[in-house]
Formats: structure tokens, sequence, C-alpha cells
């Protein structure tokens, strides 16, 4: 490969930032990785310090993933609560709808949607893995 700035020289590297391919008198060697002199510098000492970061951070992203299983049951079971309470109120407001007046009222209107939404969440709960392994 050439250097992009000298086109008769061969390159030494390519630029950690752009991916030119520099010469000796064109590169900037910032120890973990080259820049082009003049242009890519401060773009690759920020690439190399969210690389650093990112290495730094590595082991606490591990111990997410190994508690994320205990987070996905936690969430199952207040889906599960939230399916309960969903039913008993459709339990609760469509009869007490229907005693107020001769017609359907708010609370019926309301009871079945609390209902109904509460039978759909059950469904989806029924339907859904109860946990999935990461690899």
């Amino acid at each position: 490969m050439k250097c992009f700035y000298h086109h008769d020289r061969d390159s030494l590297g390519s630029c950690k930032s752009c991916g030119k391919g520099v010469c000796l008198e064109c590169a900037v060697d910032l120890t973990k990785g080259l820049a082009c002199r003049g242009h890519c510098e401060e773009d690759v000492r920020a690439l190399i310090g969210l690389i650093e970061c990112n290495i730094r951070l590595a082991p606490k992203s591990e111990r997410i993933v190994e508690t994320s299983g205990k987070v996905r049951e936690s969430a199952r079971q207040i889906r599960w609560g939230t399916a309960i309470f969903n039913l008993v109120i459709g339990g609760i407001f469509i009869p007490w709808g229907l005693t107020e007046s001769d017609k359907p009222s708010f609370l019926t209107v309301l009871g079945v949607c609390f209902l109904g939404y509460g039978v759909f969440e059950v469904f989806q709960l029924r339907r859904s893995p109860k946990g999935r392994q990461n690899p």
C-alpha cells in the first residue's frame, strides 16, 4: 500500500481513525495506534481512550450479564402480578357497573378492558419461555 499523502512512498501502516495508508513522515505513533500527522491525531487519541475505557468496563458488564437471568425472572413475576390485578379489577368493575344502571356504564366498559387485558397478559406469559440462557 502506498502513502495517501505521498503516492511514491510505501506506507508504514494505516491511520487508526481514517484508515488511510501513511508513510514514516506522515505517521504519528501514539503507542497504541498510528495517526495522520496534523489530521487525525486527536481522533485517534479519543479512540484509544474509548478502547481503554471499554477494557476497564468489561468485567462489570460480565457481572450484569450474569445477573440478567435474575432480573428477567423478577420481571416475569411482576407481569404475573399485573395480570392477576387486571383480572381482579375487571371482575369487580363489570358487576359493579351492571348494577348501577340498565345500560352498560363506564365502569362496565372499564371492567371489560381490564379483564381483556388481564387475559391477554396471561396468554402472553404462558406462551413466553420461562428463561433463556445466554451463550
